[in-house]
């Protein structure tokens, strides 16, 4: 599968985003030079992205996303071709989704 960057539009939302889907399980959210890397499942139908529900998201993404969860899964969720799932985590060490960069 090759890999297809798509710059993705809210409505409501201003700000320049690229949501990339990339082989087969790795959907990353980028703003700019700065990504994040969530898993996705493409075994399904749809396929589907993973990210850590409003209660474990600050303890699990990069320090530039932190306290935004509300606007970057709605920007997730408004890309039609995939379903986002929301995971809780109440361990109480909670390994970070990993920060790329291009």
């Amino acid at each position: 599968m090759e890999d297809v960057v798509v710059t993705a539009g809210h409505p409501e939302l201003d700000d320049e985003y690229d949501i990339e889907f990339r082989r087969k399980e790795e959907v990353i959210y980028w703003e700019g030079h700065r990504g994040c890397l969530f898993l996705g499942g493409w075994g399904v139908d749809p396929p589907t992205t993973v990210v850590p529900d409003a209660g474990t998201w600050d303890r699990a993404v990069p320090a530039w996303l932190v306290g935004r969860h509300d606007e970057v899964v709605a920007r997730l969720r408004a890309d039609p071709r995939h379903l986002v799932i929301e995971e809780r985590d109440d361990s109480s060490v909670i390994p970070r989704f990993p920060e790329v960069t291009r």
